[in-house]
């Protein structure tokens, strides 16, 4: 499939690249237009309207046409605050998702990215990813969680990857059990 980019200078090398990634092929001729919202649209074809933050309901889309969803790695984007730029993250490097405030971050180990969307939407989304819930403002990726140590108040302390320890609050505490087949 090829596609053509209507798009901020920003969002063009990333896009480019993870469509190419992709096997799909990005120019000026193409089968579909990529138009990014408050970009001018062509009169004619295919055209998919986006805003940054749906980029990854659009990587799945063109997963699912290229006939690729299998062993690619998932990601998911977000806006990293101190460079002002929209970056895009696999799943399997993601240690946490907090909500604070108003905003929900996405927190690796090198990163923490602002995304859009709300705590308890993500965590329908990425709970078959391996994401569980561990209290009211917090998602854990249970890959990179290395020791679950049992806790007073029936609650546990989880020892993640990269060392920072995160506590499943009681309120949790059952459904985290389910989760993992306790």
């Amino acid at each position: 499939m090829n596609i053509r980019l209507f798009c901020s200078r920003a969002l063009r090398s990333l896009l480019t690249e993870h469509l190419i990634s992709r096997g799909l092929v990005v120019g000026e001729a193409g089968d579909v237009a990529l138009v990014e919202r408050g970009q001018e649209a062509p009169e004619q074809g295919v055209v998919i309207n986006f805003s940054p933050e749906d980029l990854g309901h659009l990587t799945d889309l063109f997963d699912t046409l290229a006939g690729r969803r299998d062993g690619l790695r998932q990601v998911i984007g977000g806006w990293r605050e101190s460079k002002d730029t929209y970056e895009l993250i696999p799943y399997d490097q993601i240690l946490y998702v907090e909500a604070m405030g108003n905003s929900v971050y996405l927190v690796s180990a090198t990163q923490q990215l602002n995304v859009k969307f709300k705590l308890y939407e993500l965590e329908h989304s990425l709970r078959p990813k391996g994401f569980i819930r561990i209290s009211k403002s917090l998602l854990v990726n249970i890959a990179n969680v290395k020791e679950i140590v049992p806790w007073f108040g029936s609650r546990y302390v989880l020892h993640l990857t990269n060392n920072k320890e995160l506590e499943v609050s009681r309120t949790y505490v059952k459904d985290f059990r389910v989760f993992l087949e306790l």
